[in-house]
């Protein structure tokens, strides 16, 4: 018999370099770190409940989009269908966390729920603009656990969008602890809905209007993780459910989880990145050699998204605004001392074990034989600068323009992230579903190794978090 194979798109379809920012080229190498350590995840799951209440939307929103007609998922139109019945039980359960006074944790959407709150929620579309009810498909929290809901078993048919039995039970604990009037119940789909009516464009509307109310009259039952318990065990009956599918005995993301977890001595995600490193039980699952360049890629990629920033505050902070020179930015102690960094972990970088075996040595080598061979700090910033011009991703930040830094987009005062290889959520994951003890690690993932990093670079909202 042979064997047939489809793709099911259940990413956005800009490309990615478009949607998530990438300054230096370097993320490739970090989702090859991130696949061996923790595959499965995304640097946005960061929040088990929120698969437990995604299962919830998944199994309901699945009866209305079937009852209105759906049934093929292989094409992108087919796809946009069935999202629309799911994107407002997502966006339902921020106005429902925010009506329980809670104000933290994963509410992606929450400025424009509270607009659409305090207009009574009379406002079509939650408050959005056409373009931005249409991205929250990339920037939701649909979209930041579509990996997870589409790789790992359990959750769907592999497709991302069709429940399977671990998200059933899941989406049944959900609704049984909801309070008893806003519960849902298949016999609610089944009163002679002229579902035609409402799609292809009118889904939200169905939902907030007859599909599941919102004038709360109490608010119980399970809610997304606010900040202060990130890292609380999950109720048993949850964790009983997840726990199997996210950390089984013999996955990866176990053996990762509490190799970092018995890492003691780590006080740093770069501490960390060396425990892993060189983790017998780590080598275990993954092939030593392929997790022996990771200590000198996160030095090195810290070091020059370091320098990045410094450069971009420089440009920022400078007296001539806009364009500043070369020579005058070259100028900066704090900005001389950043590129030297580079230059020194870029060193250790071309000395790395297990580069041979590295699969995405090209952009960071460049970056790194760049930065040797220059021989002063106007040339160290000019290496830097070119580098984020021929092989940045997404939006630039700047450009050298008749020997003057000219800046592309616009200062908004939030930080661009570090490479990062999806430690954080992971030991969130693991420390909810009681599989280690991850206070210290979560401690040291959030520890930045470079002090006084700048807070004025561009920000990319539409892109996951590094």
């Amino acid at each position: 018999m042979i064997e047939q194979r489809g793709w099911y798109f259940t990413a956005p379809w800009d490309p990615v370099p478009i949607r998530r920012g990438d300054a230096l080229g370097l993320r490739a190498g970090a989702d090859y770190f991130a696949d061996l350590l923790a595959p499965g995840l995304s640097n946005a799951a960061s929040d088990a409940r929120w698969i437990t209440l995604l299962s919830w939307c998944l199994k309901w929103s699945h009866v209305a989009w079937r009852n209105a007609g759906g049934g093929d998922l292989s094409q992108r139109d087919g796809q946009r269908a069935r999202y629309a019945w799911l994107r407002p039980l997502e966006l339902l359960w921020v106005d429902r966390t925010l009506e329980s006074g809670q104000t933290t944790g994963q509410l992606r959407g929450r400025r424009s729920i509270e607009r659409w709150r305090k207009a009574d929620r009379q406002l079509p579309n939650f408050a959005m603009s056409p373009d931005q009810f249409r991205r929250y498909r990339q920037v939701g929290t649909y979209g930041a656990y579509r990996v997870v809901l589409r790789t790992i078993p359990g959750l769907t048919m592999g497709d991302g969008w069709t429940p399977d039995a671990t998200s059933l039970e899941l989406a049944n604990l959900v609704n049984d602890r909801l309070p008893h009037d806003v519960q849902l119940k298949q016999e609610h789909f089944e009163n002679g809905t002229k579902w035609g009516h409402w799609s292809g464009g009118d889904e939200a509307r169905y939902w907030v209007e007859r599909g599941w109310q919102t004038s709360w009259a109490k608010v119980g039952g399970l809610l997304p993780t606010p900040d202060e318990a990130a890292s609380k065990r999950l109720p048993e009956e949850e964790r009983r459910l997840l726990e199997p599918v996210l950390f089984s005995a013999e996955s990866t993301r176990r053996v990762t989880a509490e190799a970092l977890a018995s890492a003691k001595s780590a006080s740093s995600h770069a501490g960390l990145c060396d425990a892993l490193a060189n983790s017998s039980v780590l080598s275990k699952k993954v092939e030593p050699a392929s997790l022996a360049p990771l200590p000198a890629f996160s030095r090195f990629a810290d070091a020059a998204m370091h320098a990045m920033r410094g450069l971009w505050s420089e440009i920022n902070h400078d007296e001539a605004k806009q364009a500043p020179a070369v020579e005058k930015l070259a100028r900066s102690a704090e900005l001389r001392s950043r590129l030297d960094s580079v230059q020194g972990a870029g060193a250790a970088w071309l000395r790395a074990p297990g580069r041979s075996v590295f699969p995405h040595d090209h952009a960071i080598t460049r970056l790194a034989e760049a930065m040797r061979d220059a021989v002063s700090p106007v040339d160290q910033l000019r290496a830097l600068a070119r580098h984020h011009h021929e092989h940045g991703g997404g939006r630039r930040w700047f450009r050298e323009q008749a020997g003057k830094m000219v800046p592309l987009v616009a200062d908004t005062g939030i930080a661009a992230s570090d490479y990062r290889f999806r430690l954080r959520p992971l030991s969130r994951l693991a420390a909810q579903c009681g599989v280690a003890k991850m206070n210290d690690v979560l401690d040291a993932v959030a520890r930045n190794d470079l002090d006084d990093v700048a807070r004025h670079e561009p920000d990319d909202e539409e892109g996951d978090a590094l």
